[in-house]
């Protein structure tokens, strides 16, 4: 969405993450000079969009999925918000992971409120004001979505968040928790709002839309576990874009998904989109990639072997390392021979040992079991700290010269892509109604995609095991898996916490060279502390259990 991009700066006049606690009034923001005219109310919904690329909103949520054994984030002074000391639970409420996503998330939903109250007096064209107003109530609601997940949980039992339904007055501006049920109500009448105005597409990229709308419903939904509520909306969708004169679909090469060659896909949904340019580039290039790519990568998150290992055999078969006897790491033939055998999905998410990329000024690199300075058959690809003995991420990793500024990286990050649809019904409709053709036919839709073989057929339980490993392989590196792991495990007593509560270990099985360190998850780490400052003014807060100052 260029327009959106290009005023991004334009947009953060107006306020800063760290200023939505001083409160304003109703007719605050730019009484006198904002919401006069067509040109304002453009501004307007440009500053609500604009948040989502703030550091503390959705542009650092893909670094979430290390939080679960999938990934890892290792000591860099790249990870600007500490979210490393999440990893290690060291973080306490007082720590900028929490509190910048807690201000930028607010941030979003005063903007939204602000349009939402303003647009109506503006004079303008009506289907066009009623486009705006749907694009603001999306955007308040997936705002409130981040809220709610990160710092409380969907589900009744949780704690809830403050709910602000409109821009405060000064003495109604800190509020206690609203519970999970009201943060939802408001949720659902914003996006059946949305979907009502909004196209099924939008002709610019990066604006909310129809599909998106409804995705989002069955979302808050399926978090809430309101199971068929959420498989009717999926159904909705895929009826609807069966019928759609510019239906999505899965893009026919997984592997150019989350590259910028392979942008402007029909299987992007809902985008956030970046340039090149400062103030407009995404920071997840620089965040994911290695020191031979031409942003000179941190590689501040890594997969974990325990991601490597979970893909699939090519037949569909578990993989194994006790098939595996005289494997050898130093063995080129065996290593290419092991990994080619395996889900596609792995080799087009990871780099893996004697894995090629193509780094800066479009030189091919080779990533070598131990870093030297040989250039046969290729110069050897650099991690970060110059230990090869861990994996490194392939995905949102510009090649070449694709990256022109370091920090701003011109990749597009899907928020919602067509395949996570698909796995979000197949959840939904397992659970409301257990096993069926419909349930299949999406999974083995994803798989069939990568020419993996479809998915076994089995019992309720089993297919639920099924598409949460699914979920996995399709998505991991974007963002989701935590997320996932939240709703699936935080209230299940039955889940061993040790599972995501291990030293970090290198491709080989043994401790990372660089001393990555060792992950400690408690039952607190499920949510985000909220911020001790929050509650410092705002006494009626009460803080998330296991958090303490």
């Amino acid at each position: 969405m260029k327009k959106i991009i290009t005023l991004f700066g334009t947009a953060l006049i107006l306020a800063s993450c760290s200023d939505f606690l001083e409160t304003y009034p109703k007719d605050g923001i730019g009484s006198n000079g904002m919401w006069q005219t067509e040109e304002h109310v453009d501004l307007g919904v440009t500053a609500a969009y604009s948040v989502m690329k703030t550091r503390g909103s959705y542009s650092r949520n893909a670094l979430t999925d290390a939080y679960t054994q999938y990934a890892f984030l290792m000591t860099t002074g790249f990870d600007e918000l500490g979210q490393r000391y999440f990893c290690y639970n060291t973080a306490t409420t007082s720590y900028g992971v929490f509190s910048t996503k807690w201000e930028c998330d607010y941030l979003g939903v005063q903007y939204s409120n602000l349009a939402i109250a303003n647009i109506p007096k503006v004079e303008m064209d009506e289907e066009t004001r009623n486009m705006r107003l749907a694009e603001v109530h999306f955007l308040r609601a997936l705002y409130y979505f981040d809220l709610l997940t990160f710092y409380s949980g969907h589900k009744n039992q949780d704690k809830g968040i403050p709910l602000y339904a409109e821009m405060p007055d000064y003495d109604d501006a800190y509020k206690a928790r609203s519970t999970p049920a009201d943060v939802r109500a408001l949720m659902i009448e914003d996006l059946k709002f949305a979907a009502e105005y909004l196209p099924w597409r939008s002709t610019e990229k990066g604006r909310a839309n129809r599909a998106a709308a409804l995705t989002l419903l069955g979302k808050v939904y399926l978090y809430a576990d309101l199971w068929s509520e959420a498989a009717e909306v999926f159904e909705q969708i895929i009826d609807e874009n069966e019928k759609s004169d510019s239906p999505y679909s899965l893009h026919g090469a997984y592997e150019k998904l989350c590259t910028l060659s392979g942008e402007n896909n029909n299987e992007y949904v809902f985008v956030m989109s970046f340039l090149d340019t400062y103030g407009n580039g995404s920071y997840i290039d620089l965040l994911y990639s290695n020191r031979s790519a031409n942003c000179s990568g941190t590689n501040t998150s890594i997969p974990t072997i325990y991601l490597a290992n979970a893909y699939l055999n090519k037949d569909g078969s578990e993989f194994s390392w006790n098939d595996h006897p005289s494997f050898s790491w130093d063995n080129q033939a065996q290593v290419d021979a092991l990994f080619a055998e395996r889900d596609p999905r792995l080799e087009a998410t990871l780099i893996r040992p004697y894995a090629l990329f193509v780094g800066i000024d479009n030189v091919t690199y080779q990533y070598r079991t131990s870093y030297d300075t040989g250039t046969t058959p290729y110069p050897c690809l650099r991690a970060n700290n110059g230990y090869n003995d861990y994996y490194c991420w392939r995905k949102f990793c510009n090649t070449g010269n694709e990256t022109t500024i370091r920090r701003h990286s011109p990749t597009d990050f899907p928020l919602i892509r067509w395949a996570d649809v698909l796995l979000l019904y197949a959840e939904a409709l397992n659970e409301a109604e257990g096993p069926s053709d419909k349930v299949y036919n999406a999974l083995d839709a994803v798989r069939r995609r990568v020419e993996m073989p479809g998915v076994a057929r089995g019992s309720k339980d089993q297919v639920r095991q099924t598409i949460r490993n699914e979920r996995v392989y399709e998505l991991a590196g974007e963002g989701h898996l935590y997320f996932d792991f939240q709703r699936w495990y935080a209230h299940d007593p039955s889940f061993d916490l040790s599972t995501l509560n291990h030293t970090i270990l290198g491709y080989k099985g043994s401790p990372i060279q660089s001393q990555a360190g060792t992950r400690v998850f408690t039952s607190r780490n499920w949510y985000y502390a909220i911020p001790q400052s929050e509650i410092d003014l705002n006494p009626a807060l009460i803080q998330g259990e296991g958090w303490s100052n």
